[in-house]
């Protein structure tokens, strides 16, 4: 028999499942309101495709399509939501397939009428910022800028198209979900159920040695068996993408990826450079200490998630979580504590682990209405921290959906991660005020390193850096397959952990892993947003006024750059002291840690 078993969807409590219909009370609605939208869309199209040219009817234009820009994010929310927690249940699969097939049109009219505004004059845009929309600035000053890139209308529109198709990530996803399956392992006569879910969130980090390695050894060979298919559909991508950027003008697949994401070549380079120089001794002596204290003479890339302390683990309830949350992020005032109320009440958070549903946590807001945070509740206080950092991400995008319109309702990515980051600092330095116990402020300082730091500042960089070398491989043409993804990936390891672990069997194949790889340079952004949230998180605590000078940045959503937000909150980046400070902190930590640990032997 296994040690844990998955439930059925059907069979999660309720109440512990986010609510969908905060969005459209039923699937009927869902249909109408799309229906309505493909009709407004078509008349759109009529009513101003090449009347953009006087300043009224482009402002008119412009604000009927934030109109259906919100419309559509409740549209596309509602479809995708739910086949993340429930894939395979055929009615959200068809509702899903039903919206894709619409976006496909939508798709075409949103290029092409960008499109015509791009072929605007310069400065009769710049007039329009300065007379109408002031508000726009720097998005409209991004598309100037951006002119040189674009292709003619026509050329936009298929584009366009072509990438509203169900893309290499949906196949990966189908791959990694469906597809894909683990063999049952035994350890002392025990069976015990292999799956996605259950390696991520139990036995990666299980303190038992012999049941954590032969997990990773089922994992592994489950991944191993599928190595060529996933390669396949990342290298497709990847292709695509440079495709594109050639198409486009762009020399690298790097620059081009960068500028879709308003990134900024400089800070990416800094990122990429100096962690490996300065992070990784600071890693690489907290895996000396995890080797320490569990007495592993042999430590391997399968033993790095574990706890310091396995049997000081910290149980928490749900119901628990909301309390702890709302006494640990109090700093950051009242409107912050009645989200998390709202949070909790109106069931924007999916806790349960189940079949069907996605590993990992993410919050996907639909402005004015919620923010949809997805989680894999274990009842251990480590996934209060992944609560933190998703409701940091809620707080940021409800805050902007409430005062920005639909064209500003983003963010640089450089930037994205810089409020979940924060919250998770927050949250770890009001425990250690709470306590004087050596052995509580050791567990404090162990989750902040291996969850926070470990998570954020190490594995997604490790991501990065695979990315890093695969785009430069194919800028040089080189020859990609599945081999040099995975010796790509096991030379990142080893050059990082240096002498600290081994890379074991199948660590290399660990690329196979994050879907992060389909999303553009995310990967690096996570050291970045924790850069600029360490800086803030530590700023709140010592200076009066600087959250509310935080939670005002937060609500400028995409109306300037990433720099330029970090600077709104007080925090530098232009610089990399920010980054060294960082980095600095983490050292700090580890050094507590060693104290901490050697006081509670005494």
């Amino acid at each position: 028999m296994s040690e844990v078993k998955l439930v059925d969807r059907k069979d999660v409590e309720e109440k512990y499942s986010w609510d969908i219909s905060l969005i459209y009370s039923s699937d009927e609605m869902f249909h109408e309101e799309l229906k309505k939208l493909e009709k407004k869309i078509e008349d759109f199209k009529l009513k101003y495709e090449g009347k953009l040219n006087n300043l009224d009817s482009l402002d008119e234009a412009i604000k009927k399509y934030e109109e259906y820009l919100y419309e559509d994010s409740k549209l596309s929310h509602y479809a995708t939501l739910p086949p993340t927690v429930d894939r395979f249940n055929e009615k959200v699969i068809a509702n899903e397939q039903v919206y894709l097939n619409f976006y496909n049109k939508l798709a075409r009219i949103k290029a092409g009428f960008m499109s015509e505004i791009n072929d605007l004059d310069d400065n009769f845009l710049r007039k329009f910022i300065k007379s109408k929309r002031p508000d726009l600035a720097y998005y409209i000053n991004n598309i100037i800028a951006y002119k040189k890139h674009s292709l003619s209308k026509e050329a936009e529109e298929v584009v366009s198209s072509l990438e509203s198709l169900p893309s290499f990530y949906n196949l990966y996803e189908v791959t990694k979900f469906e597809d894909m399956s683990f063999d049952n392992f035994i350890v002392n006569g025990k069976e015990y159920e292999n799956s996605y879910n259950l390696y991520e969130n139990i036995y990666e980090s299980h303190s038992d040695k012999d049941i954590r390695r032969e997990a990773a050894k089922s994992f592994y060979k489950g991944l191993n068996a599928y190595k060529n298919t996933t390669a396949n559909e990342y290298i497709c991508h990847i292709k695509k993408e440079k495709v594109m950027s050639k198409l486009r003008g762009y020399d690298s697949v790097i620059d081009y990826l960068l500028d879709q994401q308003n990134g900024d070549r400089q800070l990416y380079d800094r990122q990429i450079q100096v962690l490996m120089k300065d992070l990784a001794p600071h890693i690489r002596r907290y895996i000396k200490l995890l080797a320490r204290e569990h007495g592993i003479g042999d430590m391997s890339f399968a033993d790095c998630k574990i706890a310091l302390d396995p049997d000081y683990a910290v149980d928490m309830t749900i119901e628990e979580s909301r309390d702890f949350l709302k006494k640990s992020l109090a700093i950051l005032g009242e409107d912050y504590l009645k989200m998390i109320d709202r949070a909790y009440d109106e069931r924007w958070i999916d806790f349960p682990q189940n079949k069907g549903k996605s590993t990992g946590g993410f919050c996907a807001t639909v402005a004015n209405i919620g923010a949809y945070i997805l989680l894999s509740w274990t009842g251990k206080m480590k996934e209060v921290f992944v609560l933190a950092h998703e409701l940091g991400h809620a707080y940021h995008f409800m805050a902007t959906g409430k005062e920005q319109s639909m064209l500003n309702n983003d963010c640089p990515l450089y930037f994205v991660e810089a409020p979940s980051t924060a919250n998770e600092v927050l949250v770890s330095e009001h425990l250690l005020k709470t306590s004087h116990d050596p052995r509580f402020k050791a567990w404090v300082i162990s989750n902040m390193i291996g969850s926070t730091y470990f998570h954020n500042m190490v594995t997604h960089y490790l991501e990065a850096l695979f990315q890093d070398r695969i785009y430069k491989m194919l800028d040089e043409e080189q020859v990609i397959r599945a081999e040099t993804l995975s010796e790509v990936k096991k030379a990142v390891l080893e050059e990082f952990f240096g002498n600290s672990l081994e890379v074991n069997d199948g660590a290399e194949l660990t690329w196979m892993r994050q879907p992060h790889y389909y999303m553009g340079l995310y990967p690096y952004t996570y050291s970045a947003g924790l850069t600029i949230g360490t800086a803030i998180a530590k700023k709140i605590e010592k200076e009066e006024g600087a959250a509310k000078m935080w939670l005002d940045s937060l609500a400028k959503g995409s109306s300037m750059s990433a720099k330029d937000l970090a600077k709104a909150a007080d925090c530098d980046v232009s610089t990399e002291e920010a980054l060294k400070a960082a980095i600095s902190y983490v050292g700090h930590l580890v050094d507590q840690l060693y104290e901490l640990s050697d006081a509670v032997k005494k």
